[in-house]
């Protein structure tokens, strides 16, 4: 009933997003490379269906047994690491504690339950929560089982603990954030995220936007077809630090244009695809298509989402957006 109420509000949406007083940001600074924000996959990951992947059994000392899990990505350098994970009815930690790194959780299925300071968060079917570093939760526990998508920015582990860590940021937790609970058309503008003013008729929910780095975690809803006028001028959006994606739902044909070390490639997404794209890495451009399915996509992006738009893989002849169309950027001399 939602997805049929959001399909029909659409236009309304581009009408109003078109009026919407164009913003122009400071982009966010480049990423270090050695932080997290800069830090990446060894390249571009892309998973065409992780629910092919067999289930491997998780264990993090500390930790009741029982936890299995999907890997989707890791770093090797720092062990950051994006898992699916799978809970058993009934599954159960009594002990309070907390993680060394910050922990974000995506619910696909099923139900969650996690303790704090504030009371107890009861997680539902495409709820979010953001746990910062340090923060001690608990108990956590599921009554139908649970299904989600789980964040660390290092190895996962577990320290016992009634209290939270020394210097834990807990004014920039998320609570219970639901996808059912919100509205994809109603509300404050999202940030902005290129010259000239965000791309017309965009339909953005935003989960979290980190109060210190600035990080963000999105959810983002698209129509596809592709019987309309192709732009005056391709181009290539590149992001200074990495984006992940997870197409929590899509249906029909999407073929996104990448460029990767081979070249441009037409890359084809489905269904609960994931993937990892580097900071830096040019895509959309011609070779993308779709048919009239929709996306509904979860995004994380390790700084302030900033786009800079290029016309070919060699981001050699800059573009940018104005209130009069694309327009191609003079070279500096």
């Amino acid at each position: 009933m939602k997805l049929q109420l959001v399909l029909l509000c659409v236009p309304l949406l581009e009408a109003a997003a078109i009026s919407l007083p164009a913003q122009e940001p400071t982009p966010p600074p480049t990423p270090k490379p050695s932080s997290y924000e800069g830090e990446g996959r060894p390249g571009y990951v892309l998973i065409e269906n992780p629910e092919t992947m067999p289930w491997e059994h998780l264990n993090i000392p500390g930790m009741p047994e029982g936890m299995k899990a999907r890997l989707l990505s890791r770093s090797p350098s720092i062990g950051a690491v994006a898992l699916m994970i799978s809970l058993p009815m009934g599954w159960r930690q009594e002990q309070k504690g907390y993680h060394s790194s910050d922990e974000e959780i995506f619910l696909l299925e099923g139900d969650l339950s996690i303790g704090d300071a504030k009371g107890e968060q009861k997680l539902t079917k495409y709820s979010y929560t953001y746990i910062p570093a340090g923060m001690a939760h608990g108990p956590v526990s599921t009554r139908q089982g649970a299904v989600f998508i789980q964040w660390f920015k290092a190895p996962p582990d577990f320290v016992a603990s009634e209290g939270d860590k020394a210097g834990a940021r807990d004014y920039a937790v998320v609570r219970d954030w639901n996808y059912y609970r919100q509205n994809l058309y109603i509300g404050k503008p999202f940030p902005a995220y290129r010259v000239g003013g965000n791309i017309p008729g965009s339909i953005h929910q935003l989960l979290r936007q980190d109060p210190d780095t600035g990080e963000m975690t999105w959810m983002v809803f698209g129509v596809g077809g592709g019987g309309g006028p192709a732009p005056a001028i391709p181009s290539y959006e590149v992001h200074p630090s990495f984006e992940e994606y997870y197409w929590v739902e899509s249906s029909g044909h999407h073929v996104i244009g990448e460029c990767l070390p081979q070249g441009p490639t037409a890359v084809r997404y489905g269904n609960r695809s994931y993937w990892w794209r580097p900071g830096g890495v040019g895509h959309l451009g011609p070779l993308s298509h779709s048919d009239s399915g929709y996306t509904l996509s979860l995004v994380r992006t390790g700084v302030r989402l900033w786009a800079d738009y290029y016309t070919d893989c060699t981001y050699q002849q800059k573009i940018e957006f104005t209130s009069n169309g694309a327009k191609l950027v003079p070279e500096k001399k």
